[in-house]
């Protein structure tokens, strides 16, 4: 079963592709040179014998690249197995981690949907770019006092 669990989490990190873009990507690298090889002057066979030499072991750098891989692989794994291993010993303690995140996530939410609709999302009226507020103050340093309708009306009479 985790044999099953391990491919099918290469899989999902796209091992086949990967394994194909490595190869082109060497391939480019490698043929890259041998034009430069051939640039300078070489015979086509002498030029790519010099961009292999030059380039490192073929496959050693893909088995490398296989094996960073393998290895990003098994680390994720140990550390989901680690940490449920840790909420599992202590459940009073993942009670309060779950709760806790759920709240926050929640009060993220709703927060998030209030600033949308009020700040984020245009006013539901027309022209609502040549909106103004009107405001009165008493002085320097007096906290402006916005005019309502009412208010208005009494400074028109």
């Amino acid at each position: 079963m985790l044999k099953r669990l391990m491919a099918r989490l290469e899989a999902l990190a796209g091992g086949r592709d990967v394994d194909r873009e490595l190869d082109d990507e060497v391939r480019f690298h490698v043929e890259m040179q041998t034009q430069k090889n051939v640039q300078a002057g070489m015979s086509p066979t002498e030029a790519r014998r010099a961009a292999l030499l030059k380039f490192g072991g073929v496959e050693q750098t893909r088995e490398a690249a296989r094996d960073t891989r393998k290895l990003w692989l098994d680390s994720i794994w140990q550390d989901l197995r680690f940490g449920l291993r840790g909420l599992r010993r202590n459940p009073g303690f993942t009670a309060a981690v779950v709760l806790t995140l759920g709240l926050g996530i929640g009060a993220n939410s709703a927060i998030f949907s209030v600033v949308n609709g009020l700040m984020l999302r245009p006013l539901p009226v027309r022209d609502a770019d040549r909106l103004t507020v009107l405001a009165v103050s008493n002085g320097p340093g007096d906290m402006p006092e916005a005019l309502s309708r009412l208010l208005m009306e009494d400074y028109r009479s």
